[in-house]
């Protein structure tokens, strides 16, 4: 059991450092259920099954960060914990473009006490369960988020481009907003604070701290 786990976190954080470019778009569909049949049906492969995603972003006291644009999270899926840096890429491009660095990390506890003792602090938390379909040269995640269920397409642009014409999306529908973004949007329009972003009790116990 250990040694399959294991297997899993391997493939998981092989998928998720296959490049420093991060090129992608999200796409809403009205359930996950609608998302992976239509993904089945234009070829795509799963490569890992439905878990239970848990996110924490990190920035230090005066949000210098997220000022310039820079994400540094730890994420745990499954049985993988990856710690990911992202930077913004200067210009207009019609797809999300970040640089990222990403690294597996053995005990997410630990890496976050580091982060901790570096002056880091956890300034935002979000829940998911996550399944991740191949499709040729783009990855294909199944998101499904308090705000609804998203098809992550990540990958080379003109190969994002084609996948998401085969799922039916017209440009108009590429989301390049962060969740966290898409989530502040849908809190201001209900004129509520948009906090963090986690999973309701009843889909078990991952929401507790």
């Amino acid at each position: 059991m250990a040694k399959a786990a294991r297997r899993s976190a391997d493939v998981i954080i092989r998928v998720m450092a296959k490049s420093n470019r991060e090129n992608e778009i999200k796409l809403a569909f009205p359930s996950a259920e609608t998302a992976v049949l239509r993904l089945l049906e234009i070829g795509a492969c799963e490569t890992h099954a439905r878990a239970f995603e848990d996110n924490l972003v990190f920035d230090v006291a005066d949000r210098a960060l997220a000022k310039s644009g820079r994400i540094l999270r730890l994420r745990s899926w499954g049985a993988a914990s990856i710690l990911t840096f992202k930077a913004p890429v200067s210009g207009e491009h019609r797809h999300k473009l970040k640089i990222e660095h990403e690294t597996g990390v053995a005990d997410p506890l630990e890496t976050q006490a580091v982060l901790g003792g570096l002056g880091f602090e956890v300034v935002y938390r979000y829940q998911k369960y996550r399944a991740t379909y191949q499709l040729e040269a783009v990855e294909a995640a199944v998101d499904e988020t308090p705000l609804g269920v998203f098809v992550e397409l990540e990958g080379p642009p003109d190969d994002v481009d084609r996948t998401a014409a085969a799922l039916g999306a017209e440009p108009s529908d590429f989301i390049r907003a962060t969740y966290r973004e898409l989530q502040e949007h849908d809190a201001s329009t209900r004129g509520v604070v948009a906090g963090d972003m986690l999973l309701p009790a009843a889909h078990g116990t991952e929401s507790d701290p």
